[in-house]
């Protein structure tokens, strides 16, 4: 039942009640004719209320229109109640006072209705522009946040992977070139996708794939990956820079400091609606408690952003059995 009409079935209900408390008081010329008019002024105060309240804009203005509409309403329906009724304009002396009994009831209740829904109308589209700049203010702030990550895991990678092209140049000049030609699809990719306000599964992978091209290069074989995403998984839309952090943890943290190195694996499942992403590794693993580097806090304030309670990041690892960090967000 939409608004309108359960306002319209409101009035009459109103109306109706009204004409009852004036019969029983002995007011007007019985049930019937009280009814009559008591419906015809306050369908009138309704629907040029309901008028001004659509043709005027908000604000002040509004305001004072649905006001000065209750004694229009009231007269219109005093009127026309007068009218239809077998009371007639001959008898109208008689029965004036009480039809003005009832259209000034009716006008104060119906000024007192409108002057309401006016003032909530005002209150909720402010709650809902106060609601739309918050939400802007937080998005800002999570786009503030992906560069943040980006810029913290840039540098690293960079300066590691440029001073290993720079120590390979004359040793080794095609293993060089690449290292640069791996670097420079990395970069683009990367550039794409911290840009990019949503993104797909597929879009991660590709990134992920240049990062780890790159790092392949670098250890040799002292690293080892695989990706298992079911290929209808690709399209499932997943925000930037969620997985990376969790390859560059598991690299930094697990593979690297491993003198034998060791392999990593990305996989994604679907559990109903919910889509799982994870990386595991059989490095080094945690020496004490799981920590909670920058990467991971920003990680895990992204996703409150994004998903609320509905996503979550879990860590879990045994001394020296390596890390499975797991993203459960909705699919």
């Amino acid at each position: 039942m939409s608004s309108n009409l359960r306002r319209l079935l409101a009035t009459l209900a109103g109306n109706t009640l009204i004409a009852g408390f004036l019969t029983a008081l002995g007011v007007g010329a019985g049930w019937a004719i009280n009814l009559l008019i008591s419906q015809c002024i306050g369908c009138s105060i309704y629907v040029s209320c309901s008028l001004a309240g659509r043709f005027v804009a908000e604000g002040p203005r509004r305001v004072l229109a649905i006001v000065a509409a209750v004694p229009v309403g009231v007269a219109f329906g005093l009127l026309l109640g007068v009218s239809l009724s077998d009371v007639g304009w001959v008898e109208w002396p008689a029965v004036a006072w009480q039809a003005v009994a009832i259209g000034v009831t009716l006008g104060v209740m119906g000024s007192g209705f409108f002057y309401l829904r006016e003032r909530n109308l005002a209150l909720a589209a402010e709650v809902q522009l106060r609601e739309n700049r918050r939400l802007e203010a937080e998005k800002r702030g999570i786009e503030a946040q992906l560069r943040m990550l980006q810029a913290q895991i840039e540098p690293h990678f960079l300066f590691n992977s440029l001073a290993n092209v720079a120590a390979l140049i004359e040793a080794e000049p095609t293993l060089a070139g690449r290292l640069l030609d791996a670097l420079i699809r990395y970069l683009r990719s990367s550039l794409t996708r911290t840009r990019a306000e949503g993104g797909t599964l597929g879009d991660e992978v590709d990134l992920l794939t240049a990062y780890l091209d790159v790092l392949k290069i670098r250890m040799g074989e002292r690293l080892r990956y695989v990706f298992e995403i079911p290929p209808e998984l690709a399209a499932a839309p997943l925000p930037p820079m969620l997985l990376q952090p969790l390859v560059e943890n598991a690299i930094r943290h697990g593979l690297e400091p491993k003198v034998a190195g060791g392999s990593l694996r990305i996989a994604a499942r679907r559990e109903g609606a919910r889509l799982l992403l994870s990386v595991t590794d059989d490095g080094l693993g945690f020496a004490g408690a799981p920590g909670d580097g920058v990467g991971l806090s920003n990680i895990r304030a992204r996703l409150a952003a994004l998903f609320g309670p509905a996503a979550r990041l879990d860590l879990r690892s045994g001394v020296g059995a390596g890390v499975t960090a797991t993203l459960e967000i909705p699919a």
